[in-house]
Parts: structure tokens; C-alpha cells; sequence
């Protein structure tokens, strides 16, 4: 799909950079609330995708695979990218303060452990390779490809590794073998695949998205420890937990309102 340009009407422009699928449900909610001159004044809905799933319907997309984007003419930016993602959060926060534009993290809350829960939470990936080998001999690792080398250093053990996407290459010791999990997903499935692997472990990443949960209850249901990797926080963000409550800030921007203000609405 080629990027199409932004257009050269005079409606502000709403900049949102999408790298889950969360973040694309929110781009099309934007769309569908305030483009071509709904609610709130209209606004253009621009979108830099950055390994989102699929493209957001009623969106300009300019941007793909992440990186910067120009923030000329834009009224409000959000920020929907994988909050693991570090260096994407930062460049849009340092891009938009450059700017003067108004910005908003977008992150769907955390799971909240159950008692049934087996988790060994770790701070970052290095943490959790460090766990694995005192917990199981064949650990399923439900992360993204870029992820998994720190694990390539755990002598030992067995890598089943769940992937959304067919990777273009291969070239992983032997011993991680990908097994391809296009969504959606449901525990049944997950629970099929852990017995396949022979999966005695699961490494994860705390995401919070729907997606990802059936996962974690799959977990849970076969009582399989879980090293979870905790999700960074950004100091001083104040996210938005819900596409309603982004949608809201979006209109108080629109409506000349700073989040910052006495006067501002509830929008978290």
C-alpha cells in the first residue's frame, strides 16, 4: 500500500501514530467521530502505521513502519504505539514537544493478576532470560522476533516460538522453532498450542491487549508459570486507558482547551 499524502483542505489534523491494534481501533474511532466535519469541528485523521496489523479505515495513512512524522498543521497528537516500544514513544514525544503540539499517550490498561496466576514478573528482557532456565526446560516465547536474541544465550532449553506473522527468514539456533498464531485468537487455541509445544513455561510481554489475553488464561487454565515482562512506563505520562477517554481529550484540544487547565473535562 503506497502512503497517501495528507490533504491540502484547511481541517486541522489529528496525528496519530498506530503500532497496535488498539491503536488502529482508535484511529478509526477518531475518524468516524470528528472526520469531514463531524463532531467537534472535523478534523483529518492521519495515521503513521508502525507494525500495526491493518490499516484504519476512514484514516490518511502517511507513514509506514514507523520513524518521524511531519506534525505541520496538526492540532493534537496521540501516541498509540507498542509501549514497549522505547525509541518510537520517545521520538514522538520529543517530535511533538519540538513542535508545540499537544500530545497523549494511548495505553489500554494492564492485566490485573488472579489468584490462579503463576507469573515471575521481570523488568525487561534480560530479566526474563535470566529466569527461565530455574523454571522450565521448554519454554514457550510469545514475543516479537526482534525480542528474541538475549535468549539465544540460555544454553539448554527448548524455544517454541509463537508468531503473528511469518517471518521472512529464519535463522535461529535450531532449537526455536516458530509456530504461526495469526489472530484472532481464543484460550481453546492457545491451550492447543502450549500442549503441542510441550510448552512447560511461557515468556510474554505485559501488553494489556485483548489479543494477547486468551494467553494468559490459557496459562492459568494448564497452571504453567508465566514470566511476564513488565510494561515501561514513560516518566510523568499521563495515559489515556480507553478509546473514549482519547476521544475526549481530542475534543477539549479542539475545543481550545489545555489538559493542563482547571477547566478542562475529565477525560482519563
Amino acid at each position: 500500500m503506497r502512503p497517501q499524502p495528507i490533504p491540502t483542505h484547511r481541517l486541522p489534523i489529528l496525528r496519530i501514530w498506530a503500532g497496535t491494534r488498539a491503536g488502529v481501533r482508535l484511529a478509526e474511532a477518531a475518524a468516524a467521530r470528528f472526520g469531514d466535519g463531524r463532531e467537534g469541528g472535523g478534523l483529518v485523521v492521519v495515521v503513521a502505521l508502525a507494525g500495526a496489523a491493518t490499516v484504519p479505515r476512514g484514516c490518511r495513512v502517511d507513514a509506514i513502519g514507523g520513524g518521524p512524522a511531519d506534525l505541520a498543521g496538526a492540532a493534537a497528537a496521540i501516541d498509540a504505539l507498542d509501549p514497549f516500544d522505547r525509541a518510537g514513544v520517545k521520538a514522538v514525544r520529543d517530535a511533538a514537544q519540538a513542535a508545540g503540539v499537544q500530545h497523549l499517550g494511548f495505553r489500554p490498561p494492564v492485566w490485573h493478576r488472579h489468584p490462579l496466576d503463576r507469573w515471575v514478573e521481570v523488568r525487561d528482557l534480560a530479566g526474563a532470560a535470566g529466569a527461565v532456565a530455574s523454571i522450565a526446560r521448554t519454554v514457550l516465547l510469545s514475543l516479537p522476533e526482534r525480542d528474541l536474541d538475549p535468549f539465544e544465550a540460555v544454553g539448554g532449553l527448548r524455544f517454541p516460538v509463537r508468531l503473528t506473522r511469518a517471518p521472512v527468514r529464519w535463522d535461529r539456533p535450531e532449537r526455536f522453532a516458530p509456530t504461526l498464531c495469526p489472530g484472532p485468537s481464543c484460550r481453546e487455541a492457545e491451550i492447543r498450542l502450549l500442549r503441542a509445544t510441550g510448552a512447560q513455561a511461557v515468556v510474554m510481554r505485559a501488553t494489556g491487549a485483548e489479543e494477547d489475553a486468551p494467553l494468559v488464561l490459557a496459562a492459568r487454565s494448564l497452571d504453567l508459570p508465566v514470566v511476564m515482562i513488565r510494561r515501561p512506563t514513560e516518566r510523568g505520562e499521563v495515559p489515556a486507558r480507553s478509546v473514549d477517554a482519547a476521544l475526549d481529550w481530542v475534543e477539549a484540544i479542539l475545543a481550545g482547551i489545555s489538559r493542563r487547565s482547571s477547566d478542562v473535562p475529565a477525560w482519563r
